[in-house]
């Protein structure tokens, strides 16, 4: 829906700039760094800021300076996915998917940017596992639960693919033409493998998860430390994601036979 002019409140847009800004960076930011990510003057973001102390979301450090979150945007957060139905439903299917495997379980789901976003997670027990933040924004087009999204969503892949590939390691893939042909790869066989092209020392599988209509929503799947990624545990983990994926899809009322009996029909 396109901007209404007369109801755009510009003060209101830059303090919700501000949060996306401390949402994508680890860490208390100065004021210095604030102005310089929303590309505003220091006076401007110094204004929104004490907008956002005053109404509790932002906190400044004392010996620092420096600006941070307060966990208001959490609870905020937290109440948004205590209703959202696939997270209750997928809950238990991704805590049997992290005993199978033992590794570190992820629902993910698609953001508007194109990018998407850990709305849930199991953690493996091991002392050696990967870590990982709730509400994180990750490429959908580096990343296994991504690839296994997109794959499924062509209007959203061309967008993120049109955009400039930057790498964030030796081994991420950023030629168009080598992602659509891992994305056909994964419309085919229905799971996506990413390793190393996130971050250097943790690769995923992941599996598409399809609500009613059959519409890919979302995706689920195992992140595991590269060292211990290997073809045996690759071959072990594949079913079990899918098995994962296709019961959470089940619960939300996907029926495989029944699409492909009207595919048939039409």
């Amino acid at each position: 829906m396109a901007t209404d002019r007369n109801h755009f409140v510009a003060s209101v847009a830059g303090c919700l700039e501000l949060l996306e800004v401390f949402g994508s960076t680890r860490g208390p930011m100065s004021l210095t760094s604030l102005a310089a990510a929303t590309n505003r003057p220091k006076s401007t973001v110094h204004r929104a800021l004490s907008t956002l102390i005053s109404s509790g979301f932002v906190e400044q450090d004392a010996q620092t300076s420096h600006y941070r979150l307060t966990l208001k945007l959490w609870r905020i957060g937290m109440s948004v996915l205590s209703d959202l139905d696939i997270v209750k439903v997928a809950r238990p299917h991704l805590e049997k998917l992290m005993v199978a495997t033992d590794e570190t379980v992820h629902l993910s789901m698609l953001d508007p940017s194109g990018d998407v976003i850990y709305v849930a997670k199991v953690e493996s027990p091991r002392s050696i596992r990967v870590q990982t933040q709730l509400g994180k924004l990750n490429r959908s087009w580096s990343t296994a639960t991504g690839r296994a999204i997109i794959a499924f969503r062509p209007e959203v892949a061309d967008k993120v693919l049109a955009s400039p590939l930057k790498p964030n390691t030796p081994m991420t893939v950023t030629d168009p033409d080598r992602i659509r042909t891992f994305l056909a790869e994964v419309a085919k066989k229905g799971v996506a493998i990413a390793k190393g092209e996130n971050h250097p020392e943790m690769g995923g599988i992941a599996a598409p998860i399809r609500q009613h209509s059959g519409d890919v929503i979302a995706s689920c799947g195992v992140a595991i430390p590269v060292f211990r990624m290997d073809r045996r545990l690759v071959e072990r983990c594949v079913p079990l994601v899918l098995e994962a994926a296709s019961a959470i899809s089940t619960e939300l009322g996907y029926r495989a036979d029944e699409r492909k009996l009207k595919e048939r029909r039409a």
